[in-house]
């Protein structure tokens, strides 16, 4: 399998009325390869996100709620695009049914408890520093995707860093310390007309 591409779809774009369309239409416009699709948290996320503030529910359960919120998301954006399979698993991913033209959207809860820790690099803590930002760049690490793209509603500002970026709030905290092992990131507005985007090249715009 050559030269796979992990796309995370920003969970601030879940409420496109026209998601489904629009994302067709941008992968159209992409190179041949299997894609794997990881979805955000949105809206459910920030759920949670409430509810450690006022319960004191800790990080470590907050992070696998919205691990669980991200399963929801997952299944959603496959009935969004039933030409997609739901991969649950790297054994999942490297099935001979997957191959150049397939097109997956990862369930990351098996991933995350059982193969991200024997994953060469930086192993994701369970903490409010990592989202679907620094789960798709573990991912995209793990099957040794030739790029990562973030789907979001907007573009980061041209002179920012990766840790600018993190710091604005634009990209998750924890992303930047995976920087050396995450290919080459591409962050694209998906809500706008064309998708622009922009490149950083391990964590330099």
């Amino acid at each position: 399998m050559k030269n796979p591409t992990v796309v995370k779809l920003g969970g601030s774009l879940l409420d496109l009325a026209d998601l489904a369309p629009r994302l067709r239409d941008w992968l159209a416009r992409q190179r041949a390869c299997s894609t794997v699709l990881v979805a955000g948290g949105g809206r459910m996320a920030d759920v949670v996100r409430d509810a450690d503030r006022l319960h004191r529910l800790g990080e470590t359960a907050s992070h696998w709620l919205c691990i669980r919120v991200m399963t929801i998301n997952a299944e959603l954006l496959a009935a969004l695009l039933p030409e997609a399979s739901l991969c649950r698993s790297l054994a999942d991913w490297r099935s001979p049914k997957v191959d150049e033209a397939s097109c997956l959207v990862l369930d990351p809860w098996l991933f995350l408890h059982e193969e991200e820790p024997q994953v060469t690099g930086q192993t994701l803590p369970e903490s409010w520093q990592v989202t679907s930002d620094s789960i798709a760049a573990r991912f995209a690490a793990a099957i040794g995707a030739a790029e990562l793209v973030l789907l979001k509603s907007a573009l980061p500002e041209a002179t920012w860093t990766l840790a600018d970026a993190a710091a604005a709030g634009y990209v998750d905290e924890f992303l930047p310390r995976l920087a050396d092992a995450t290919p080459q990131i591409r962050c694209v507005n998906l809500r706008a007309a064309g998708f622009p985007q922009s490149i950083w090249q391990h964590g330099s715009p």
